[in-house]
């Protein structure tokens, strides 16, 4: 297999990673956006207009962005959304830990830490967190990539 052609089947394997968690996720805050609005309670340097915002329409932001990005529509304005969500996350994660946060932060509704999703998933505040968040951005940093510039390398 030529390398474009791997870089080409993980871009797809990442899509439908990082698409399907951000639907998963808004779904389950469509459900119940309770611990999303707690833990946006907890930002002291957002105004409660933007933190209304935040809590009425991101679960509609991830679920459309997630599932433009799995099928790869709008691609010019949909890759840089995505990694602005992913990074803000990030940084939200970095902050929580910095700050000594103890809370769940809703990034996937109130799911329950003793089932599998919800152990491997997490939403506590810590060093995890942001190890995974990181890997999500990364993730969506090499969706960026364009496959055929490794060709010129290779002749």
């Amino acid at each position: 297999m030529k390398k474009e052609h791997l870089i080409i089947v993980i871009q797809y394997l990442f899509r439908f990673i990082l698409g399907g968690l951000l639907v998963f996720a808004g779904i389950l805050k469509v459900q119940d956006n309770t611990t999303l609005f707690e833990s946006v309670a907890y930002i002291p340097w957002l105004s409660i207009g933007i933190k209304s915002l935040i809590i009425d329409f991101l679960p509609y932001i991830e679920i459309a962005a997630g599932t433009l990005l799995i099928f790869k529509i709008f691609d010019k304005v949909v890759l840089p959304l995505n990694g602005l969500i992913y990074l803000s996350f990030l940084i939200f994660a970095i902050w929580g830990l910095n700050t000594g946060l103890e809370i769940d932060c809703g990034c996937f509704g109130d799911l329950d830490n003793s089932s599998f999703i919800g152990s491997l998933l997490g939403g506590e505040m810590g060093w995890r967190m942001v190890i995974r968040n990181s890997i999500f951005v990364l993730m969506i940093g090499f969706l960026f990539l364009n496959p055929f510039t490794f060709s010129n390398f290779d002749q």
